[in-house]
C-alpha cells in the first residue's frame, strides 16, 4: 500500500493528487530556475556589463586615444602699448595612440566582452546549485509526508478492524489501546512531515515568488532531470567548466591589461591642427594663417609603471587559484559520480528490502486475521515494512538529487 502510494506521488504531477487549483500546471526544476535567474543581481547588471563592453570594444577600435578637444585662444595688447593688435586662434588636438597601445587596447576589450559571458556563466551555474538543493529537499519532504499519510490510512483501518474484533470478544481491550497509539503515532508523525514539506516549499518557493503557485499543486514529480541526459561515462572537459572558464578569462584579461599598461609608459601625444587670425594694429587687415602641432611628453610615469605591476601581479594570482580550480573540478565530479554509484545501489537493496518486507507483511495480516498472529507481533511487522518503504523512497530521491548534484559538478544547468 506504501509502495503504491509513493508510485502514485512520483508518477504523476502533484495537481492531479491534489486537486484545489486544477488549472496550475505543475512547474519543473528547469522553469524554477530560470525564473530565478530572471530575478538574480547577475542577470539584472547584465545589460549594463554589456553596454560598458560594447563602449570599450567602441573607444578601443577608435581612431584616436581620447575623443578630440577644441583648443581656442585669444591675445591683445590692451595692457601694455594698446596699438590694437589682436590674434584669435583656435584647432582640435587629437591625442594619439602610443605605439601598440591601440591593438593592446582592442584585444583588452575583447578579453573584457569574455568576461562578461563567462561571469553570467558562472552565475547561473552557482544558482542552479542553490535551486537544486532546494527542490530536492521539497522532494524529500514530499515523499516523507505520502509516507506518513499512507501509514495514516493503515493505521486507520488497522483500529477499525480491532475495534470490531473486540466487540466480536476476539481481542483484548489492551489490542485496541495499542491500535489507538499506533494512529496516534501516525498522526503525530503525519503532522510533523506537513511541517517539514511546509519549510522546505517555503525555501523553495522564494526563488518563484509572485508566481501564485501552491504547495501542493505546483512542483513536477521528482523524476524530472533524472531522465536527463548526463556526461558521467564521458571524459570531463575542464576548461570548458564554468568555474575553469571564468577564472581562465579573468587570468587573460589580467595579462592583457598588464600589456596594455607596459605600452602606456608615458602620456600621449597630442597632434593640434588649427588656424590663427591676427593683426598687429588698427586698421591692418587680419592675417590667417594654419597651425599644425605636436606634443611630445618626455619621460615616463611611475603611476603607468605601478598599474603595469598591479596587473601582473593579479594575473599571478588568478592563474595560481585556477590551477586550484581544476583540481577541485575534477575531484568534485569524482565524487559525485562516486555518490551517484552509491545510491543505485543503495536503491536496489532498500527495494528488495522493502519488497520482502511487504510481502512479510501480507503474510502476517493474513495470521492475524486468521488468529494465528497476536497484534504486538503484527504491529512490529507492520513498522518494518513502513520503515523499508520509507528507506525504499528516500533512497529513490536520493538517486535524483545524486544525478542532478553529478550535472552541477560537470557544469550543467537544469533541463
Amino acid at each position: 500500500m506504501y509502495a503504491a502510494a509513493l508510485s502514485a506521488a512520483a508518477a504523476l504531477p502533484l495537481n492531479a493528487r491534489a486537486q484545489a487549483t486544477p488549472d496550475t500546471s505543475p512547474i519543473t526544476l528547469s522553469q524554477v530556475f530560470e525564473q530565478a535567474w530572471q530575478r538574480h543581481p547577475a542577470f539584472q547588471s547584465l545589460p549594463d556589463r554589456k553596454a560598458a563592453s560594447d563602449a570599450s570594444r567602441q573607444a578601443a577600435q577608435a581612431w584616436t586615444a581620447q575623443a578630440p578637444s577644441l583648443d581656442v585662444r585669444t591675445q591683445d595688447d590692451r595692457i601694455g602699448s594698446d596699438r590694437g593688435a589682436r590674434e584669435w586662434e583656435a584647432g582640435v588636438v587629437l591625442p594619439l595612440w602610443l605605439p601598440g597601445q591601440r591593438a593592446r587596447a582592442q584585444q583588452l576589450a575583447e578579453g573584457e566582452a569574455m568576461a562578461v559571458e563567462a561571469h553570467t556563466a558562472q552565475a547561473r551555474l552557482a544558482l542552479a546549485g542553490q535551486v537544486r538543493e532546494a527542490w530536492w529537499a521539497w522532494h524529500r519532504a514530499n515523499a516523507e509526508l505520502t509516507l506518513a499519510e499512507a501509514r495514516v490510512g493503515h493505521a486507520q483501518a488497522l483500529l477499525t478492524d480491532v475495534q470490531r474484533r473486540v466487540q466480536a470478544g476476539d481481542l483484548a481491550r489492551s489490542d485496541q489501546h495499542q491500535a489507538d497509539g499506533l494512529l496516534a503515532s501516525a498522526v503525530a508523525s503525519q503532522a510533523q512531515a506537513q511541517a517539514q514539506r511546509s519549510q522546505a516549499w517555503q525555501m523553495l518557493a522564494a526563488w518563484i515568488p509572485g508566481q501564485g503557485l501552491r504547495e501542493t499543486t505546483s512542483a513536477a514529480p521528482a523524476q524530472i532531470e533524472a531522465t536527463a541526459p548526463t556526461v558521467s561515462e564521458q571524459a570531463l572537459d575542464i576548461e570548458a567548466h564554468p568555474l575553469v572558464t571564468v577564472l581562465a578569462v579573468q587570468a587573460k584579461v589580467a595579462r592583457q591589461s598588464a600589456e596594455l599598461a607596459a605600452t602606456q609608459v608615458r602620456a600621449n601625444p597630442e597632434l593640434t591642427l588649427g588656424t590663427v587670425q591676427g593683426r598687429d594694429q588698427r586698421g591692418e587687415g587680419y592675417q590667417r594663417a594654419l597651425t599644425l602641432g605636436l606634443k611630445l611628453p618626455l619621460g615616463s610615469s611611475p603611476t603607468q609603471a605601478a598599474q603595469a605591476a598591479k596587473a601582473r601581479a593579479d594575473a599571478s594570482e588568478i592563474e595560481a587559484q585556477l590551477a586550484l580550480v581544476r583540481i577541485q573540478v575534477e575531484q568534485s565530479v569524482t565524487g559525485a559520480r562516486t555518490r551517484l554509484m552509491l545510491a543505485r545501489t543503495l536503491q536496489e537493496a532498500t527495494h528488495k528490502r522493502a519488497r520482502l518486507a511487504k510481502e512479510n507483511q501480507a503474510f502476517f495480516g493474513k495470521s492475524f486475521r486468521l488468529g494465528e498472529t497476536d497484534l504486538p507481533t503484527r504491529l512490529r511487522i507492520d513498522l518494518e515494512a513502513q520503515e523499508a518503504e520509507r528507506q525504499d523512497a528516500l533512497a529513490r530521491i536520493e538517486v535524483f538529487a545524486a544525478t542532478s548534484a553529478l550535472r552541477q559538478a560537470e557544469g550543467l544547468l537544469p533541463q
